[in-house]
């Protein structure tokens, strides 16, 4: 009885420590950081989630790396983190017990009850799927389809060639066909053994975008943007049902354990589950947005879903009903902001939020909501007022503008975005004010010091200044030939500096209205200004690569600060003035530029440091008032809050 006794709690033992935490729950804002971050805001965008065969693990994939869960409680267990690039899709070995990530042209391999890397296989293609037995790797790039040795990354063969466009791949459970889709809708089945081509499926008249072998392999699910779902006859070709019911692009499918349902999840926000025998509605789940990714348990009793918004929800298959969210994974963090008493951070997403953080510790606080809350943009800026009770905020275009050039998507949001500004009591998170006047979209907002005016440029080339105990229009300042891009307040609140896209700077006085001085020097867009404490210094970033230095008293220009080649997104002077801090924008140069802060020495008129740590390109930062802490938004989406005091005491190795 003793050793049987035994037996049972040893095997408990083993069971409950193979997937146990490397760290608690509460510190997951540290895990994997940069030199000199102490914490990170936000679990990044989603581009794959997968469930360990074994069902005790719920992994996602995105732009930080690769998040574990426990399946059931949706604690976070690990994060999984290596290189510079976003890990585009996983796949788990059939026993649980290795994780393979594709990203950019890499495939990395690792060990997932210690969480470690174990190696690489360079050049192979960054989107991967594993073959039911583990044994065979299939990856893509612009060369073609390769498949690989699973252990020693050894290429076996390339198939399809061809230089066109795949943006899914998936083995048949018998591991002898490889699906992949065109751009074109067509669907062509692969001989895994002879690199051939089987069939090829036709029938979608535009792109597809998922696909999903049924348990016993015969059948064959697919969906793209003609709305519609269809089953195929893996070994004949033929179209045996088709499913209609979404009324917009279906991005995702997927068969539950025992083929009985298929799940869809679509741009019309909802998850509808269909009997596969009888191509009946079973039911249909209502999501807030989008949804881009559905996926069953292995035990078929859980759907997992993510939407456009990358927000986690696992539903009850049998009743419909939803059982757990997951917040905290996001899209791009466009806009960040202390709060004077530096306790808590402001971020505006284009997941169409508003959210207020603590500072210390990186835990969420409230949501700010109100009328054109969902309006969120390109042009995004927020702004706490100097006592902290107010937030300003300011959106652009709603449409979705990632497939256009920066510059593009910035010409479409200056003819499209927000003529309005809101205001949000930031203890209740309730809407306070709207102010309106403004006849094209605001580009900018600043508060005074005095925390009585708030100003605001807009694309129509007026800056105007508010009074925010009423909410009415104090003046309207004009001058500027062109949209206003960017507002600043010296320290006392007596001048104000406001720059166009042509590149001009004027200096206004706040109490009459009178414009002061020109500043020019620069030869394009003038995207971000900083006073420095006592107000007699401005600093200026723009599109011309340059960063420069006005002596606001004389508005001359004193130093242009080298060593750039691109474009300067934004730039901060710190509370003491003596650090300058600037993030870099697009770049023609070097990619890797788009996500590093210079931290500037003014005195010494040098570059002290180099932050590099986001995986996209950075949007926004903001220094905390006691000068120790500086934060970073980015395309990430993720806010790192940098550890100042150990940084600026270190030599920095980029130099």
């Amino acid at each position: 009885m003793k050793r049987t006794s035994f037996l049972i709690l040893l095997t408990l033992l083993i069971f409950s420590t193979r997937y146990l935490p490397i760290s608690s729950a509460q510190d997951y804002t540290q895990w994997a950081l940069p030199e000199g971050a102490k914490a990170r805001i936000g679990k990044g965008e989603i581009n794959d989630m997968q469930y360990a065969p074994d069902g005790m693990l719920l992994a996602v994939a995105g732009s930080v790396g690769i998040w574990l869960y426990d399946a059931e409680t949706l604690q976070e267990l690990a994060l999984l983190k290596r290189g510079k690039y976003d890990v585009d899709n996983i796949a788990f070995s059939p026993d649980s017990t290795t994780l393979i990530s594709g990203n950019s042209d890499d495939v990395m391999v690792w060990d997932v009850a210690t969480r470690e890397h174990k190696r690489t296989f360079e050049n192979v293609g960054g989107s991967v799927v594993l073959s039911p037995d583990g044994v065979t790797l299939a990856s893509e790039n612009y060369k073609g389809i390769h498949l690989s040795d699973a252990k020693t990354g050894r290429q076996k063969k390339t198939i399809d060639a061809r230089l066109k466009y795949r943006s899914s791949m998936l083995f048949s459970p018998d591991g002898q066909t490889l699906a992949s889709v065109y751009s074109s809708g067509s669907i062509p089945l692969w001989d895994t053994k002879t690199g051939k081509l089987k069939k090829k499926l036709t029938g979608h008249t535009k792109d597809v975008y998922s696909l999903s072998f049924s348990p016993d392999g015969k059948t064959l699910a697919s969906s793209g943007r003609d709305h519609t779902i269809c089953l195929w006859d893996v070994e004949t070709g033929t179209l045996q049902k088709t499913f209609i019911g979404h009324t917009e692009t279906v991005y995702s499918v997927s068969f539950s354990p025992d083929g009985r349902t298929l799940a869809t999840g679509g741009g019309d926000k909802t998850i509808r589950l269909w009997d596969v025998k009888t191509g009946k509605l079973k039911k249909t789940l209502a999501h807030t947005d989008q949804v881009n990714h559905v996926l069953f348990s292995p035990d078929g009793k859980t759907l997992t879903s993510a939407d456009s918004h990358h927000t986690i929800r696992l539903w009850n298959v049998e009743t419909g009903r939803l059982q757990k969210t997951l917040i905290g994974h996001g899209t791009w963090i466009v806009g960040t902001s202390f709060s004077p008493d530096g306790k808590t951070l402001a971020t505006m997403s284009r997941d169409e939020t508003i959210r207020l953080w603590d500072a210390n510790t990186g835990q969420h606080k409230v949501d700010l909501t109100g009328q054109h809350v969902e309006n969120i943009g390109y042009f995004e800026t927020v702004s706490f007022s100097p006592d902290g009770r107010t937030l300003a905020a300011v959106s652009g275009e709603k449409t979705d503008l990632s497939s256009f050039s920066e510059y593009t998507a910035r010409d479409i949001a200056r003819k499209n975005g927000d003529t309005a500004i809101y205001l949000w009591d930031t203890d209740t998170g309730k809407q306070e004010k709207i102010l309106t006047g403004h006849t094209a979209p605001v580009e900018s907002v600043s508060f005074s010091p005095d925390r009585k005016t708030l100003a605001s440029g807009s694309a129509d080339k007026t800056v105007r200044l508010w009074d925010i105990a009423t909410g009415k229009e104090k003046r309207v300042l004009i001058g500027h030939t062109a949209s206003i891009t960017s507002l600043s307040f010296s320290q006392e609140g007596a001048i104000l500096a406001s720059a166009g896209l042509n590149g001009n700077i004027r200096l206004w006085d706040v109490n009459t209205g009178a414009h002061e001085s020109t500043l020019t020097g620069h030869a394009a867009e003038v995207r971000s200004l900083s006073f420095n404490p006592n107000g007699e210094i401005l600093a200026s970033t723009g599109t011309d690569g340059t960063l420069r230095l006005w002596d606001t008293n004389t508005g001359e220009q004193e130093k242009i600060l080298a060593g750039y080649k691109g474009s300067f997104w934004g730039v901060l002077f710190s509370p003491a003035g003596e650090i300058l801090a600037s993030q870099s924008g697009s770049s023609r140069v070097s990619i890797s530029l788009w996500r590093e802060i210079w931290l500037w020495d003014v005195i010494k008129d040098q570059k002290k440091k180099t932050l590099t740590g986001h995986l996209r390109g950075i949007t926004s930062t903001s220094f905390s008032p006691d000068r120790q802490t500086l934060a970073s938004a980015g395309e990430d989406g993720t806010v790192l809050l940098w550890d100042l005091t150990t940084i600026l005491n270190t030599t920095d190795k980029t130099k």
